[in-house]
């Protein structure tokens, strides 16, 4: 089966992916209106599915003026990891403490805005605008001014990285 970007159709016209299975590709520039409210891109609405849990979950990154978003099926990957650790890791207890007490789930209204808190939008400098960048099981939500140097780094760190990238080796069986 091949990954499908989100708002994408799939061969067949047979909907979109939803749930563990969709992505979150692309980024989009959404104004915040005057209360305060940002519109979330359709594509990642789609993905989310936010008709079954009405609700983003919002991190500020521990290493850039962002946020990490995403849906219960994010957050259920970053726990299993960090079950992955010794219980009693340093590394075990500092992840726990910062994803608790920094986690803030954001419901969504019924045209799929969000209103980040205060503490959130401080994190992110976010002033007028946001923008939502796929990444791939979640999005992040940046500062449009901020985005640039950032992703810029990233392409030169890919550029060298996939060059040392191998056709994946094929697992027996027919489909």
């Amino acid at each position: 089966m091949r990954l499908v970007e989100a708002g994408a159709r799939r061969s067949g016209g047979c909907g979109m992916r939803r749930g563990a299975g969709a992505r979150f590709f692309g980024s989009y520039t959404n104004k915040i209106d005057a209360k305060g409210r940002l519109a979330t891109p359709a594509a990642f609405r789609r993905v989310l599915d936010l008709a079954s849990e009405n609700v983003i979950y919002c991190l500020p990154s521990t290493e850039e003026p962002c946020l990490e978003c995403g849906g219960a099926d994010y957050i259920d990957y970053l726990l299993s990891m960090i079950e992955d650790l010794d219980p009693y890791s340093e590394k075990r207890i500092a992840l726990e403490r910062a994803m608790a007490t920094q986690m803030t789930p954001v419901t969504t209204d019924t045209e799929g805005r969000i209103n980040l808190p205060e503490n959130l939008r401080k994190h992110a400098q976010l002033n007028g605008q946001a923008l939502f960048a796929g990444h791939i099981r979640n999005f992040q939500i940046w500062n449009p001014d901020l985005f640039e140097a950032p992703l810029d780094e990233a392409k030169k760190i890919a550029n060298e990285a996939k060059r040392s990238l191998r056709n994946p080796k094929e697992t027996g069986g027919a489909e």
